[in-house]
């Protein structure tokens, strides 16, 4: 992605940063001692394990969170790689580390797992404390430990995945593989910037009010929305990571340029929400994204939900009419 700073409250304001595929840094670095994985609170496809007990294996520390568009992107690479090579000496442990507060829930992330077939060892790191001893700032990460426990090839970001590979390979006693190819990009760099909906991190917000915190508000949606901005229209519940709709029929809107347009949501009330999509003040039809069928979307779980498929990078202006109350959402990704 496009390079931004991320300031996450539960780091004390520690920054993370967002890298375009063609800009993130990956190679080999000078080898050090990998710090010992710490504060892993559960376990998931695997024991608890230990870097000092997987001594003569190699090991790929993914840094990641679930609803992470840029994460979500790398998983088929990792899946393949933990096919590929686990009977061959590497070990993937997926390091879960939470951007919002329900990517901290156990059963969120077992059902991320499943959604997209994850089978390597997944640890939660809810206290960030494998993420700080490895001083990482990244979503995704991967740091690639050598079988005598040293860190020896980083990436950070999406992209570099025939380089990774080969890293992967060289590290296993194996040849390069000459059919590994760089992949296509995933961000388009005049696409509209990922956009935070929280007050603590909101961004270009658009509307003809300004924003009330922990509470009610009811917005008017403005008769013209700047490029790359976001409104409301309704009745709508202001949080430090989220908006949650306060009324039925309340909007919001965005005015966007991407090929897909991706929303972090979740539901208030644990029980499926439901919301209408337009794009341009008409149906979204064919245009609609796999999670948002003929334009209906239905939101039964925290999950990234890919709402907008437009086959080519477009402006467009997004309608998010909501039927019921407590639809949560947290941030607008965007991709190619």
């Amino acid at each position: 992605m496009m390079a931004f700073f991320r300031p996450i409250p539960a780091l004390s304001l520690a920054f993370v940063l967002c890298l375009a595929p063609a800009a993130a840094p990956a190679g080999a670095v000078a080898p050090y001692s990998a710090p010992e994985l710490a504060g892993l609170s559960t376990w998931l496809n695997s024991p608890s394990l230990t870097l000092q007990a997987l001594r003569g294996r190699v090991v790929l520390i993914d840094f990641w969170a679930y609803s992470c568009v840029n994460c979500v992107r790398t998983l088929p690479y990792l899946s393949a790689w933990d096919r590929k090579y686990r009977d061959k000496g590497l070990t993937i442990i997926g390091v879960h580390s939470p951007e919002f507060d329900f990517e901290k829930q156990p059963d969120n992330v077992r059902a991320a797992l499943s959604q997209y077939g994850i089978r390597y060892p997944v640890a939660l790191d809810n206290s960030m404390e494998t993420w700080n001893r490895f001083g990482n700032r990244y979503w995704p990460a991967h740091y690639l430990i050598d079988r005598a426990g040293r860190v020896v090839y980083t990436h950070f970001g999406e992209g570099r995945y025939d380089v990774t590979e080969n890293a992967i390979r060289a590290q296993l006693g194996l040849k390069p593989d000459p059919g590994a190819k760089p992949e296509p990009p995933s961000y388009s760099q005049d696409q509209t910037p990922e956009t935070y909906l929280g007050y603590e991190r909101t961004n270009r917000f658009g509307g003809t009010e300004s924003l009330a915190r922990d509470r009610e508000g009811h917005y008017r949606l403005p008769d013209i929305l700047p490029h790359d901005n976001w409104a409301l229209g309704g009745v709508w519940s202001s949080g430090p990571e989220n908006l949650a709709s306060a009324g039925k029929g309340a909007v919001l809107r965005l005015n966007f340029k991407a090929r897909k347009v991706f929303l972090v949501l979740g539901s208030r009330k644990g029980t499926p929400v439901r919301a209408t999509l337009t794009l341009n003040g008409f149906p979204v039809g064919s245009l609609a994204g796999k999670d948002a069928p003929g334009g209906r979307l239905t939101v039964a779980r925290h999950a990234l939900y890919e709402l907008i498929d437009q086959k080519t990078a477009k402006t467009g202006v997004l309608d998010i009419r909501t039927d019921d109350t407590g639809l949560e959402a947290y941030a607008f990704t965007f991709g190619q």
